[in-house]
């Protein structure tokens, strides 16, 4: 083991290899006296790189110089394996070593110097091949790994610590294969001479003819001038070759390849002459020609397309090759777009005819590229042939190529040899559907005008489901194209065409354009013919619902600016229908804000100096009144409510447009309201007269005057009672469901119940006290009802929503507490009055809060003797109670009802509104009714709807205090008006001056 090793014999082993490693770098450098001195020194001359087994001969090798001399006769084994198992001569054969080949050979001094010149003579190579049985073992050595040993002596091994040269091998070639490789003429002579054998072939099958030049790939610097006489010289030695030949090695760069890669004539006609075939593939998969025309090679083509080959297809031409792709060599030069190339190919008799594997024809390509010289070159044979129509394997013909690609020189040209626009794809796809889908409006046009319209018929023609199911027109609109929707329009095309049902549901093409926010687009179309916004889909959409559902804001701006309307219904079962602005709701993210920023779009000035008289401000209402539903005017803000407020939007109701709208809308309707508040008047004041002429006078026992008989008025509450009735059941009619869930409908049904029963009542019993019971009843729902009806008044109903708002809050919340104070006052006061039942316990406590305490009398002496024994608790209860209800709750009260002012006071503002649009829809609704139509003469009716519709817009002018609509809204509208109107102007201004900046800044960039 090392540890039992003299340690004298150990130094001496560290001593050797770092001679060893030193004795490599020296050759490394050239330096032939340190080599010389180090080999004196104890240095191994076959000291080798542990690494990758590279010898000191490998290094002298392919340094060249008088080192591998100097190793040779300090005894060096000159056919040592590296690690890839190259010996010490394929080096030199690879860096074209001459004289180290030689020495390598066992050559004698003299014949060393005699063959290292360039020149070598005829007697010199004869002297050479005398040699031959002794030195042809070494020349034809082939690298071969497989036979490497990687044990050293270890008197050759060197240090780790340096880098020998790298380099890389292939497996199984000679040194000829590696002279050849590199173009290294006087290796190669001198090998041959040596008696290499030129036919060898490596782990691929090449033979040194097969890999002349192939460094060339490697980066490697060769003397391409060499390249033909290295060819010869292996011809003249019997060589032969196995890539060179028609469906031998593919795959594989040949020498015919890497001729034409240095553009070497000479080589390429010598490899032309001994047979090489031009069909061969590279690793590209491409023949010799192909690489001439990728790499647009106009000579080494030019001899290659018109050498007169032996042994060849008559009925062929050779440039009818084909490429990994089927691509003959005409085709490729087309797909390059090379004309001389094309011309080339079409010299040496290319078959226009031959399809690539895709079914692609040189026609097709040319088309493809959109070259109109090489296209005309090819088209000029393609006439004769009659293949202008043929397809590919998707059934294109060369016309569809030129049409995706938007060639339209090419188009044209086509036409003009006979291209028929007639041949479709699979899934009926025309050429109009290809030249739309693609946007191309000049090609467009061309197919529409070719022939007189021949294309015409096909203009509205769809293509199949599994193709969209699209029209021209819906692929125009598609690729977003508005010259192209434009052109098929103006050539008749149906701008309602629609697509199949699957998968787009036969959408119109503003549905489709909706769907993909071409504000452009649909703005063309909606231009062209408005009413096509009311068209709807196979699933009940209109536009306006295609574009809300995927969130599109321009075009669902657009649309409501065209007049589509925000409430239309999408088919279905009811349970699924969706007005649009319930889409939008449930679509766009912050909704309500979008929807707050559409109205004020709809509220616009002509200038920001309101003091000018000329200044106009223009409230435009046609989005909440849109001409599909001109009779239902209060229907979108109907619609509006039935979404709810999850989003808050129930804030858009005191937006100025829709509150403007509302105020106008309630003026308009004023006098039909009027006449429902007289009927109901006339009920509670004749049903109010009614139970005084009876009550009064018989509790008086006085008779009342004539003109306050009770017949007589029981006759005026039941003819109100009739009139209110008749009145009732239109309200049922038209608000069915919604009628019944409201609270003033059962105050008012019991209203008319209980004046249809009080004069019957008081008939049949007249001495009984329930008559008298129904009398305060009805009187006090009547009453009630009267006040829920005037509160329907702006002015009014502000305050009874946010009365019943607070007293609603009140009591839920302190209910409780007045229920458990009332029943312990029962139980402690042993049911005695004013605490006898939980009923008068719970009014007791009530009026107890009003600080009517009544404590004398509740705490007297008599009392105090009943309640002895619990006269502690009760005091303790009771001021427990004056604490909580007379002090904390009525203060609490008061403060909430201070603090909470502002908010109750929206609040109350939107509820109202809620509640003044369902009563106008509902008047409106009344108005307008079927029975009225038919039973009242047509002029009256033309007189209501005029009397309760609302203009489209208004303008005011805040310069003419007396303008016409100046004074139809109060302060508060009129100003909150003013003040949008303001703020889009300024927003306006600062657009422009940031316009101007841009300008600017633009002109000083560019100066």
């Amino acid at each position: 083991t090392a540890s039992t090793w003299p340690k004298k014999w150990r130094r001496s082993d560290r001593r050797t290899r770092r001679l060893n490693t030193q004795l490599l770098e020296a050759i490394e450098s050239h330096n032939v006296d340190e080599v010389e001195r180090l080999l004196n020194s104890g240095a191994n001359p076959n000291a080798t790189c542990r690494l990758d087994l590279v010898s000191a001969c490998h290094i002298a090798a392919i340094n060249g110089g008088d080192s591998l001399g100097i190793l040779a006769k300090h005894g060096a084994e000159k056919h040592r394996l590296d690690v890839l198992g190259r010996t010490p001569l394929h080096l030199a054969a690879y860096a074209g070593n001459t004289r180290q080949v030689a020495i390598l050979l066992g050559f004698s001094e003299e014949m060393q110097k005699r063959v290292q010149s360039e020149d070598m003579s005829s007697d010199v190579e004869e002297d050479v091949k005398k040699l031959c049985p002794e030195i042809q073992a070494m020349v034809d050595v082939r690298c071969d790994d497989s036979n490497v040993s990687r044990t050293l002596p270890s008197s050759w091994k060197d240090n780790i610590d340096h880098s020998c040269l790298q380099i890389k091998g292939t497996v199984c070639w000679t040194p000829l294969h590696v002279a050849v490789s590199c173009i290294r003429r006087h290796s190669t002579r001198l090998l041959l001479a040596a008696g290499a054998d030129p036919n060898i072939v490596d782990a691929q099958g090449r033979t040194p003819l097969d890999v002349i030049a192939s460094a060339y790939y490697l980066d490697v610097d060769i003397k391409a001038e060499n390249f033909a006489e290295i060819i010869k010289m292996l011809t003249k030695a019997g060589g032969t070759y196995n890539t060179m030949k028609s469906k031998e090695l593919d795959n594989i760069a040949t020498p015919l390849h890497t001729a034409v890669e240095l553009e070497n004539i000479n080589a390429i006609t010598e490899l032309l002459d001994i047979g090489a075939s031009v069909s061969c593939l590279n690793s590209e998969g491409q023949t010799p020609m192909h690489l001439c025309v990728k790499k647009r090679l106009h000579e080494p083509l030019q001899v290659l397309a018109n050498y007169e080959y032996l042994n060849v297809d008559p009925l062929s031409a050779v440039v009818d090759v084909k490429d990994k792709d089927g691509y003959t060599v005409l085709q490729e030069a087309v797909e390059e777009a090379w004309v001389p190339g094309v011309c080339i190919a079409l010299e040496a008799g290319a078959d226009v005819t031959l399809k690539a594997y895709d079914g692609q024809t040189p026609v097709h390509s040319a088309a493809d590229i959109g070259n109109i010289d090489v296209l005309l070159e090819i088209l000029s044979v393609a006439r004769q042939k009659g293949i202008i129509d043929c397809q590919n394997e998707d059934g294109e013909t060369a016309l569809f190529k030129a049409i995706v690609n938007g060639n339209t020189d090419c188009v044209y040209a086509l036409l003009e040899e006979g291209a028929s626009i007639k041949i479709k794809l699979s899934g009926e796809v025309s050429v109009l559907h290809k030249a739309a889908e693609y946007g191309h409006s000049e090609i467009l046009k061309i197919l529409l005008e070719h022939n007189e319209g021949e294309a015409m018929s096909m203009i509205d023609s769809l293509s199949a489901r599994d193709w969209r199911g699209f029209g021209p027109i819906h692929f125009a609109v598609m690729s977003n194209s508005v010259e192209c929707v434009e052109l098929l329009l103006s050539k008749n095309a149906d701008v309602r065409l629609r697509t199949t049902d699957s998968p787009y549901f036969c959408s119109t093409p503003l549905h489709l354009a909706a769907m993909k926010n071409f504000i452009d687009v649909a703005k063309f179309i909606v231009k062209f013919d408005k009413t096509t916004i009311h068209e709807v889909n196979s699933k009940g959409w209109f536009p306006l619902h295609t574009a809300s559902h995927h969130g599109c804001r321009d075009i669902i701006t657009l649309l409501l600016q065209k007049g589509a309307d925000l409430s239309g219904y999408t088919d279905g079962p009811r349970k699924y229908r969706q007005t649009a602005i319930d889409m939008i709701l449930n679509t766009l993210s912050m909704p309500t804000e979008f929807l707050s920023e559409l109205f004020d779009s709809y509220i616009n000035s002509n200038c920001a100096n309101f003091h000018d008289s000329n200044c106009e401000i223009n409230i435009d209402y046609r989005i909440l009144i849109p001409s599909v539903c001109e009779m239902e005017q209060m229907k979108v803000i109907e619609a509006l409510l039935k979404t709810g407020n999850r989003y808050g939007q129930r804030k858009l109701l005191v937006h100025p447009l829709v509150k403007s709208f509302l105020h106008l809308k309630w003026k308009a309707l004023l006098p039909f309201f009027y006449v429902i508040v007289i009927l109901y008047s006339m009920l509670v004041s004749s049903l109010t007269i009614f139970t005084m002429s009876v009550f009064f006078y018989k509790d008086t026992a006085s008779n009342p005057p004539a003109f306050l008989s009770p017949a007589i008025w029981a006759n005026v509450v039941y003819v109100s009672v009739v009139l209110i009735i008749l009145q009732e059941i239109l309200y049922m009619n038209i608000r069915s469901k919604r009628y019944f869930s409201e609270m003033e409908t059962w105050i008012k049904f019991g209203s008319i119940c209980l004046a249809v029963i009080l004069p019957l009542s008081i008939n049949l019993a007249e001495t009984a006290d329930w008559p008298r019971h129904i009398a305060t009843l009805a009187l006090l729902f009547s009453w009630i009802e009267l006040m829920f009806l005037l509160s329907r008044f702006p002015s009014w109903g502000y305050y009874v929503l946010m009365f019943g708002k607070v007293a609603i809050n009140i009591l839920l919340t302190f209910v409780f507490i007045i229920v458990g104070f009332s029943l312990s006052f029962m139980i402690q006061f042993h049911t005695q009055i004013p605490f006898e039942s939980p009923w008068a316990a719970f009014v007791k406590t009530v009026v107890m809060m009003t600080s009517e305490f009544d404590y004398q009398s509740l705490f007297d002496q008599e009392n105090s003797r009943e309640l002895a024994t619990s006269l502690i608790v009760v005091r303790f209860i009771f001021l427990i109670f004056l604490i909580l209800a007379a002090i904390v709750i009525m203060n609490l009260m008061v403060g909430v009802a201070v603090n909470d002012i502002n908010d109750l006071a929206i609040l109350g503002n939107i509820d109202r509104l809620c509640k003044q649009v369902q009563f106008l829809s509902t008047l409106d609704n009344l108005v307008y009714n079927r029975f009225f139509i038919f039973i009242l003469p047509k002029r009256i009716i033309e007189g209501i709807k005029n009397k309760r519709r609302v203009v489209n817009m208004i303008i005011l002018a805040p310069g003419k205090p007396k303008w016409k609509y100046y004074k139809a809204l109060p302060t508060h509208l009129r100003e909150a008006i003013f003040t949008i109107a303001q703020e889009k102007m300024k927003q306006k201004d600062n657009e422009v001056n940031m316009e101007e900046f841009k300008k600017k800044i633009d002109e000083m960039h560019t100066a």
